[in-house]
């Protein structure tokens, strides 16, 4: 891309401010929790077709995918073809986002009202403001914009918007299933408009105890499911920091591990005075770059069996380790190819500088990576505000991940 191409581009981008937050505004407005999308799609279909763009929506029910799903019936991914659909000859390039979001949690812990999409002082609010329709909405404009522009990307550019990432990644192991897989994929998570080459990625599951209850007046007559399963929990930790200290990568060198260990759910007990009965805890396991998460859930479960083999109760109550869902693998991708010189020649040009950073958070990157397409994640916002009663961004960040993603697309040889 020449020059004056480039500045032409800006121009046209710069143009489209306005449209962007409002963009990014009304499709907050739109509430799209996991398992209740449909709306959303309907949304951003409406959109690309209004624009002239070609859109399918990609029905989950009737598919093969559609088991283990709490909820199958109206539920719908958004292919988007802003060029028209890819000959065979073409190759092409996905943009993925996913179109659900996190519930809302507490309404009052929220300043502004958490679908009301409100716009202050320079930013828009609002649940999925940074994970992940602020990104969604500046490859919108960009693409849109890189249609009336002069030439076209070599890669066609097709648009992912996908459902249930949030919990399963169901709705890209669809688009990815009704198509050839892409040269290469750009996941419009949020980092910062930093662009993330190395991922790591995780696996969920639960672990269980049982005992044997008891009044609280004579616990010795029960069995305490929680004490046990407080030493299980012990081992996790400490099998998770000794893999923690054996991972290095420069990529992650900012945060005190690339591969977090974490529990985010424990439970034990029906009523206050009694021996705990059962106990359960929910949490996930990071994993490295490629790394295979057969043989980590291995590690992890052969750490459990050894901790409970002096343990008397083991025979009768047995602890049960639970893998929840399919892992999200973790990846990476060259940096001397193509697709993240192109991203790195336009941060430069919009930023003056290309940030290059890690990313621990697992999402649907991982699905391309694996079948071997060079894979970056790039969007606008803060990771820290997801999930959060203060997500919002900044709409000047939304401009500037718009200019860098048309600018890398137009510029990818």
């Amino acid at each position: 891309m020449t020059a004056v191409e480039r500045r032409g581009l800006d121009a046209e981008i710069a143009q489209r401010g306005e449209e962007l937050a409002a963009l990014l505004a009304d499709s907050v407005r739109v509430p799209s929790v996991t398992g209740e999308e449909r709306a959303a799609a309907d949304f951003y279909a409406a959109w690309m077709r209004g624009r002239g763009w070609e859109a399918d929506v990609q029905e989950l029910a009737g598919t093969g995918f559609a088991a283990g799903e709490e909820t199958v019936a109206d539920r719908a991914n958004v292919i988007g073809y802003p060029f028209g659909r890819p000959t065979e000859r073409d190759r092409t390039i996905a943009l993925n986002g996913h179109i659900d979001v996190v519930p809302v949690g507490d309404p009052a812990e929220w300043t502004h009202p958490p679908f009301g999409g409100a716009r202050e002082s320079g930013r828009v609010h609002g649940r999925g403001t940074v994970d992940m329709k602020g990104g969604i909405a500046a490859a919108l404009i960009a693409l849109d914009a890189l249609r009336v522009g002069p030439g076209r990307p070599s890669l066609v550019p097709v648009v992912h918007l996908v459902i249930g990432e949030e919990r399963s990644g169901v709705g890209t192991r669809l688009a990815l299933a009704s198509a050839t897989p892409p040269a290469a994929a750009v996941i419009l998570e949020p980092t910062g408009n930093a662009l993330v080459t190395a991922c790591t990625g995780l696996q969920f599951f639960r672990l269980e105890t049982s005992g044997a209850a008891a009044h609280s007046s004579a616990p010795w007559q029960g069995i305490d499911a929680l004490a046990r399963l407080l030493v299980l929990r012990d081992v996790l930790i400490e099998t998770a920091a000794r893999r923690s200290e054996a991972f290095t990568h420069p990529r992650f060198a900012d945060v005190p591990t690339g591969i977090p260990f974490n529990i985010g759910l424990l439970s034990a007990g029906e009523y206050q005075a009694a021996v705990p009965e059962r106990a359960s805890l929910t949490g996930r396991i990071g994993l490295m770059p490629g790394e295979s998460a057969a043989s980590v859930r291995d590690a992890f479960a052969a750490a459990l069996a050894a901790a409970v083999g002096d343990d008397p109760e083991e025979a009768l109550h047995p602890h049960r380790l639970t893998w929840l869902g399919e892992p999200y693998p973790g990846w990476e991708t060259p940096e001397s190819g193509a697709l993240v010189r192109s991203f790195i020649r336009a941060l430069d040009d919009v930023d003056g500088v290309a940030e290059l950073r890690g990313f621990t958070a697992g999402n649907d990157a991982g699905q391309y990576a694996e079948r071997g397409v060079p894979t970056v994640v790039f969007g606008p916002g803060e990771t820290a505000l997801a999930h959060t009663a203060a997500e919002s961004v900044a709409e000047a960040d939304l401009l500037r991940a718009a200019r860098t993603l048309a600018c890398a697309l137009r510029g990818l040889a």
